[in-house]
């Protein structure tokens, strides 16, 4: 009998089935912790319904709250211009009620949720990882109800807006692409400079110093201040012409949006306040004739036989969706000239 042979086959049978035991264990703490984590995403949404978020973040929620984020789904605007599109879901909703994208994947498409539609885009969908643990920049504040993860991407936070601001295939909100394809993305500039300003406030219950952070707001074009700081105008008149000078301040294309319209108007005044005249240009996505980010552009205008003393008034204005009556439209920009 060879009992170096026998000797061997022991050791390998031993030595397998120590591999398969170890894979046994192995395989089974994974399924464990999978299991944990969903389990502890599960406790996030849920922590969230209950107001835990509310209660140790309050300045925070504060701003969220009162920002189109938090009314993505519940917007009547929304929803009236969602009833229209008949795939809305895989074209609408799963950007106004997302799952947090850093588990469906930052840049990718995101996920139509199936609860808690209603809080729109919440605190979850942004922070939120597959593990349960909340991400961050860094000095996040520390809190005993979640795991803090410090994550680079929110000192830059692009890519993270992109997931549903530049998506091509939903040019409604594609800002982004424009953006990057401007001379802005170069610098230090993102997303957040204009729409999530610097402020200084306590971070949550925990914090024992106010720090700086980004607003929680995301001023757009229900903003009337953020729509004054986008565009600028110049009037000039030189023999019955009037060239007015539009320069796009945005780092992205102006109007962001495809159911926005911007309108350039000039009217011409007799000296009593009489309307004598009257033009209007749009500037859509429908015209196809959108500016670029910081684009300059004029616009000339003949001026009907006018006379001393006479007004003549370009007005930039603001119309947030067709439908939006004229009373309501948004003054973005004016400027005036009498004619000597």
């Amino acid at each position: 009998m060879n009992l170096k042979i026998i000797h061997w086959s022991i050791i390998g049978v031993v030595g397998f089935g120590l591999f398969v035991a170890v894979l046994v264990m192995l395989t089974g703490n994974l399924t464990l912790r999978a299991e944990n984590d969903g389990l502890r995403v599960t406790e996030m949404f849920q922590g969230f319904q209950d107001g835990k978020c509310k209660s140790c973040h309050p300045a925070i929620w504060r701003e969220w709250e009162g920002s189109m984020h938090a009314k993505a789904w519940v917007d009547e605007i929304y929803q009236a211009a969602a009833r229209q599109v008949a795939d809305r879901e895989t074209k609408c909703d799963q950007c106004h009620a997302p799952q947090p994208i850093l588990i469906t994947g930052v840049g990718e498409m995101p996920k139509l949720r199936d609860k808690q539609r209603e809080a729109g885009v919440s605190c979850l969908v942004c922070h939120l990882d597959a593990h349960g643990a909340m991400n961050g920049p860094p000095a996040s504040a520390e809190t005993y109800f979640h795991a803090n993860v410090t994550n680079s991407i929110y000192t830059e936070p692009t890519t993270l807006c992109g997931t549903c601001h530049g998506q091509q295939s939903v040019p409604e909100h594609d800002q982004v692409s424009s953006f990057l394809n401007s001379k802005f993305a170069d610098g230090s500039t993102s997303c957040a400079t204009c729409h999530m300003p610097v402020v200084k406030r306590l971070q949550s219950t925990t914090s024992h110093e106010s720090i700086k952070g980004r607003k929680h707001t995301w001023r757009g074009s229900r903003s009337v201040a953020q729509l004054k700081r986008a565009a600028t105008l110049q009037l000039e008149y030189t023999d019955g012409k009037a060239d007015v000078k539009l320069r796009s301040k945005t780092g992205h294309i102006l109007p962001g949006g495809t159911l926005r319209t911007i309108v350039l108007e000039m009217t011409l005044f007799a000296s009593d306040g009489t309307e004598r005249q009257r033009q209007q240009i749009s500037i859509s996505a429908e015209n196809e004739n959108r500016l670029l980010p910081d684009e300059n552009r004029t616009y000339a205008f003949d001026i009907a036989s006018p006379t001393t003393g006479n007004t003549i008034k370009a007005r930039l204005i603001y119309q947030l969706t067709p439908k939006t009556p004229e009373s309501a439209w948004i003054l973005m920009a004016e400027k005036t000239h009498i004619v000597p």
